[in-house]
């Protein structure tokens, strides 16, 4: 049912996510989604939940060496997103406190890994240029010159921000 609801969700926007579309393409009753989530947004919640899970994951896998660990981040960030975007859109628009609540956890875990080993601060700026440019990017408002690709931008931001190298400063 997750599976149907991530594809709604990708093809359709939020907004156009309704349960009985997800009962539809996962082959089950009108009223089986029902059984698992309270309402939709309680579905909504788990789909993010689940986002910042392959989030942090992504991030994880995108490794730790001391050079280039923050423009592997930001690449994998930026790809998931632009893999996922109506996911990422999901996962940082807005919803109600009781299902913001349930994501939390998921959210913190996604965060710890950019922020792992790092200033509190320069954590914050990392976050904010690459999420500004996934957000960019998936709604093609990013300018891309010809001959550039989405991947030399983003090292190049990445670059020109000095957020390219690991900061050795004590983690506030």
């Amino acid at each position: 049912m997750l599976a149907a609801a991530h594809a709604v969700l990708e093809e359709d926007g939020h907004g156009g996510l309704a349960l009985r579309e997800v009962a539809r393409r996962a082959g089950v009753s009108a009223m089986a989604p029902y059984r698992h989530f309270d309402n939709r947004e309680a579905l909504l919640a788990e789909l993010a939940a689940q986002g910042f899970d392959r989030l942090a994951d992504a991030l994880t896998a995108a490794g730790v060496d001391a050079e280039g660990r923050s423009l592997a981040q930001a690449m994998a960030y930026i790809g998931f997103a632009r893999k996922n975007p109506g996911l990422f859109r999901l996962m940082f628009g807005p919803m109600d406190a009781t299902q913001k609540a349930r994501l939390q956890p998921a959210a913190a875990h996604a965060h710890a890994q950019l922020a792992a080993g790092v200033q509190r601060d320069l954590a914050r700026a990392r976050w904010a240029i690459v999420h500004g440019l996934a957000c960019l990017i998936i709604d093609q408002r990013l300018a891309i010159d010809d001959g550039d690709t989405i991947e030399d931008v983003v090292r190049r931001t990445v670059g020109v921000a000095g957020l390219a190298g690991e900061d050795h400063s004590p983690v506030a």
